[in-house]
């Protein structure tokens, strides 16, 4: 939301993936001569909106995940114009679970992954989180590397 978008039409610049990709012993590895590489093919993309496995709700699959014990992330940047923030906060907060008001009664923190700034707000209950990460928009890794990064660690090590 905060910047032009310079390569439509996703945005971001993904010519350093289509340079790799390019590269006589990747395509001699992929088997994939002849082949171009497309940032996004909407014909590889339309069967499967076609048979049903495109966007899906995942607010309805989530619970017997956190039910089973198996913790769950939810993030999204600040100035995601896609998957906005706001929204995925209220998914989130409108679950129905077991620990659905433990969650939503949750203090929201100011997030730091172990550095000095703060680099988002986090809402964690019963092995659920969700984070919202500052100055990030669709693509978090992209626009906060270093950040996305630590959070990854912290989910994956259980500091989150």
């Amino acid at each position: 939301m905060r910047e032009k978008c310079e390569k439509p039409p996703l945005c971001y610049d993904f010519s350093n993936v289509a340079t790799y990709l390019e590269r006589p012993e990747v395509v001699e590895t992929l088997g994939v001569k002849g082949h171009k590489w497309s940032d996004c093919d909407h014909i590889v993309a339309l069967p499967f909106e076609l048979l049903g496995d495109w966007m899906h709700s995942y607010q309805t699959k989530l619970p017997d995940q956190l039910k089973a014990g198996i913790r769950v992330m939810m993030y999204a940047g600040d100035q995601d114009y896609i998957c906005n923030w706001l929204g995925n906060q209220a998914w989130t907060k409108a679950m129905a679970w077991p620990h659905k008001a433990a969650f939503n009664s949750a203090e929201v923190t100011n997030y730091t992954a172990g550095t000095n700034a703060t680099i988002g707000e986090l809402r964690t209950a019963h092995g659920f989180s969700f984070l919202r990460m500052f100055n990030a928009g669709h693509m978090v890794p992209r626009d906060q590397p270093a950040a996305a990064q630590a959070m990854m660690e912290a989910f994956i090590s259980g500091g989150i």
